[in-house]
């Protein structure tokens, strides 16, 4: 070492004690802010305006459209539940001015919540036999499943996220923790897209229409056989949602995979691009714990038949 050097070293620990002790003054100041988190200034109580029920403690504002929850609800989970929600809505601002007009909202479930627990859904009774939202598979095996079922396991076992005016989504799954149901999707992102979807047939009838063209050239090239994507017109709408931002489970047959936005866009064009006309073009939402995710691909393999039909279909 030269002398030089020397000279410049001992300068440097001559000065690591004031470093430290100007470093423990500051954090010392820092403690004292006003705003210690972006929690305590963005959650609060929910406004009485909102006029909800007291089970719902925490709310924050995701422009517009209230993120609401119980005191059990963590606070990471409303926050990353309201980002989520503005990056969905970022490019359609007419898209989030009718949700508002409609007063969608969105609920956030505790890990120890089920659905009929939030009071806008205490009352929810489990479809009957005839109901046309169950599966084929379903209503083949009501009489010894849903039909044994009180209407609160139904529910409970039925989802972890509903959609509609009112969405509901789950802080575990919001959150991504390992060894919980629905683990490598994001079933918010799904379940709002069906209230996205929703105003769109207000906001831009001409566009869903198009959507709903395009859900029956789907059904006639059997694109999505054996995949909950193939049951409804919404679904549809709601699973291409989840590809176009890399966070659904992966579609897979024998001679196919599914699981990005570019096996998507490759497999079904035409629906790829109407949901270009509605979402932002990277693909990707910041706060979505299961973007790209390995997860992704722990999902059920469809068998084919010689002509390309699923065997044992419950959605085609």
């Amino acid at each position: 070492m030269t002398m030089k050097s020397r000279a410049l070293f001992a300068l440097v620990v001559a000065l690591l004690p004031s470093v430290a002790l100007a470093t423990e003054a500051e954090r010392a100041v820092m403690s004292k802010a006003e705003i210690p988190s972006l929690e305590a200034r963005v959650i609060s109580t929910p406004p009485a305006a909102l006029n909800l029920d007291p089970f719902y403690q925490k709310y924050s504002d995701a422009d517009g459209i209230p993120v609401i929850g119980s005191q059990t609800v963590p606070d990471a989970a409303i926050m990353v539940a309201r980002d989520i929600l503005l990056f969905m809505l970022s490019e359609r601002p007419d898209i989030r001015k009718q949700l508002v007009h409609d007063g969608a909202r969105v609920g956030i479930m505790a890990i120890d919540e089920t659905t009929t627990d939030l009071p806008e859904q205490s009352d929810w009774k489990k479809p009957a036999i005839d109901d046309p939202r169950l599966s084929k598979c379903e209503a083949r095996d009501y009489a010894r499943t849903i039909g044994l079922q009180s209407d609160r396991d139904y529910w409970a076992g039925r989802a972890r996220g509903m959609g509609g005016i009112y969405t509901t989504g789950a802080a575990e799954n919001i959150l991504g923790v390992p060894d919980t149901r629905y683990y490598g999707e994001n079933i918010l992102v799904h379940e709002f897209s069906h209230s996205i979807f929703n105003a769109i047939r207000s906001a831009d009838p001409a566009l869903a229409a198009r959507v709903e063209t395009a859900y029956a050239h789907a059904k006639d090239k059997r694109l999505w056989q054996g995949a909950y994507m193939a049951n409804t017109l919404d679904e549809y709408w709601a699973e291409g949602t989840q590809f176009w931002f890399n966070s659904n489970k992966a579609y897979i047959t024998d001679t196919l995979t599914v699981v990005d936005d570019e096996d998507f866009k490759a497999h079904d064009p035409e629906l790829y691009a109407l949901l270009a006309e509605v979402y932002r073009a990277d693909h990707h939402i910041p706060a979505d714990a299961y973007y790209k995710h390995p997860a992704r691909m722990n999902s059920a393999h469809i068998n084919l038949d010689a002509s390309g039909k699923a065997k044992d279909d419950c959605f085609s």
